[in-house]
C-alpha cells in the first residue's frame, strides 16, 4: 500500500456510506457467474468415480487457500474508506476462525489440510500445477484495484464457489466417500453466500464514493474465466 502524503483526500477515509445505495450493477455481475454454469463442467463428469482426480482436486485447493486468504487482506487494505472495510472484514473472519489449542479449528486453509491428510496426501505430495499458477495470479493481480479485485474475488470465488462446490461434494460422494472432505466444502457452501453479498454491498458502497462500477463488471468477468481455465486445465491433467 502507497500513500500519497503530498495529495492526501482525508475525505475518502471518513465519509460516511449512503443507504440504499444502487446494487444494479452486482446483478449483472451475479449474472455472469450463473451464465457459466461451472457445475456442468466436463471436469466434474470425469471427476466423478476417479479418486486420482479428486485428490490432484484437493492438493490444488490446498495451494490456493492460503493465497487467497492473504490476497483479500491485501485488498482490504486498499480500500481507503473505514466504513467499507468494515462491512469487508466478516468476510475475513468467515475465512478463519479462534485458535484452540495453537490452531484455527475451523478456518478453511485449515479444514482442507485435514482434507489432504484423509486421503494420504502429505505436503511433500503436492505440486503446482499450471492450473493452480495461473489461477492464482489472476487473484493476485486484482488485489490493488479494490473495486475490480472485489468483482474477481466476490463474483469469480466466493460466489462462484456455491454450485461449483455442490458439483465437488457430489464427486467425492461418489469416488472418495472415506474422505474428511463435508466439513470443508460445506464451510465455503454456508459461508460464501452471505461473502458474496457484503463484497457486493462493499462493491455498491464504493461506487457511490467514485468507483467504477465497470471495474468490477470486469472483475467478475475476469475472475469466472480464471475459474473456469482452471478446471480446463484440471481436464487435461487427470486425462494425461
Amino acid at each position: 500500500m502507497k500513500i500519497d502524503f503530498q495529495n492526501l483526500n482525508m475525505s475518502e477515509y471518513f465519509e460516511p456510506l449512503k443507504e440504499n445505495p444502487d446494487r444494479s450493477f452486482v446483478e449483472v455481475a451475479n449474472a455472469i457467474e450463473r451464465k457459466a454454469q461451472i457445475e456442468s463442467h466436463p471436469f466434474f463428469e470425469a471427476a466423478k468415480n476417479n479418486r486420482d482426480a479428486m485428490i490432484l482436486w484437493t492438493s490444488q485447493e490446498a495451494i490456493v487457500t492460503n493465497p487467497f486468504s492473504q490476497i483479500l487482506f491485501q485488498l482490504i487494505g486498499n480500500v481507503k474508506n473505514v466504513h467499507v472495510r468494515s462491512i469487508l472484514m466478516p468476510v475475513v473472519g468467515g475465512e478463519h476462525s479462534k485458535v484452540k489449542e495453537g490452531t484455527a479449528t475451523k478456518s478453511h486453509p485449515w479444514l482442507i489440510w485435514k482434507l489432504c491428510r484423509s486421503l494420504g496426501i502429505e505436503a511433500k505430495d503436492i505440486k503446482s500445477t499450471n492450473a493452480i499458477i495461473d489461477f492464482i495470479k489472476v487473484l493476485a493481480d486484482s488485489a490493488d484495484n479494490p473495486m475490480y479485485g472485489l468483482g474477481v474475488l466476490g463474483i469469480g470465488n466466493e460466489l462462484m464457489l456455491l454450485a461449483e462446490y455442490s458439483a465437488v461434494e457430489k464427486c467425492f460422494d461418489s469416488a472418495c466417500p472415506d474422505a474428511d472432505y463435508k466439513d470443508f466444502l460445506h464451510a465455503n457452501i454456508e459461508e460464501d453466500e452471505v461473502h458474496s453479498k457484503l463484497i457486493g454491498n462493499a462493491a455498491a458502497a464504493l461506487a457511490t464514493l467514485g468507483h467504477s462500477q465497470d471495474d468490477f463488471l470486469r472483475g467478475a468477468k475476469d475472475g469466472v474465466q480464471a475459474r473456469v481455465a482452471y478446471y480446463d486445465s484440471l481436464l487435461i491433467e487427470i486425462k494425461k
